[in-house]
């Protein structure tokens, strides 16, 4: 399987290197406060907003539904089970406007399959008891990437008439 940035225009790929640099910023400061800053977040948000109008993998606007499904999706499971924070959907929303569809909905799928393993782990190994919390910052960033590099040709061999 041919990565997706193989056939990627190098200013794009260019421009989506400081975006790897901002979730990994944003990661680490989940992991040292279980905070998201909305002082990263924002600027990322309209930074990517503005990517995406301009990006030349698809329509734009796929661009920004993505941004909004991710962050919508996100905020309602913050708001109905209190398992994560809004910082954790305004973060999605900021991947779902880099990654497009249906590169996001891989790399939301990666970000909580990585979040259980970690999660797991954490407590089998006694870092973290059953009910502490685990930033969620760091899978979103991992699942990002995941979703960056593989995420449309595993949703085309997954799905082939929806992706």
């Amino acid at each position: 399987m041919l990565l997706a940035t193989s056939s990627w225009p190098a200013w794009y790929v260019a421009a989506l290197a400081p975006f790897g640099v901002l979730l990994g910023v944003i990661a680490v400061h989940d992991v040292r406060t279980r905070r998201i800053p909305n002082a990263l977040v924002y600027p990322g948000i309209v930074a990517a907003l503005a990517l995406a109008l301009v990006q030349p993998l698809a329509p734009w606007w796929s661009f920004v539904a993505s941004g909004l499904v991710a962050g919508l999706a996100l905020a309602s499971l913050a708001a109905v089970t209190g398992g994560m924070g809004f910082g954790d959907a305004k973060l999605g929303a900021l991947i779902g406007l880099l990654l497009g569809w249906p590169a996001t909905l891989i790399g939301l799928f990666a970000a909580f399959a990585v979040g259980a393993t970690a999660g797991i782990t954490l407590v089998a190994v006694g870092v973290q008891g059953r009910r502490d919390p685990v930033p969620f910052g760091p899978a979103l960033t991992v699942g990002a990437l995941i979703g960056l590099v593989a995420g449309g040709p595993v949703a085309r061999w997954l799905w082939p008439g929806l992706a």
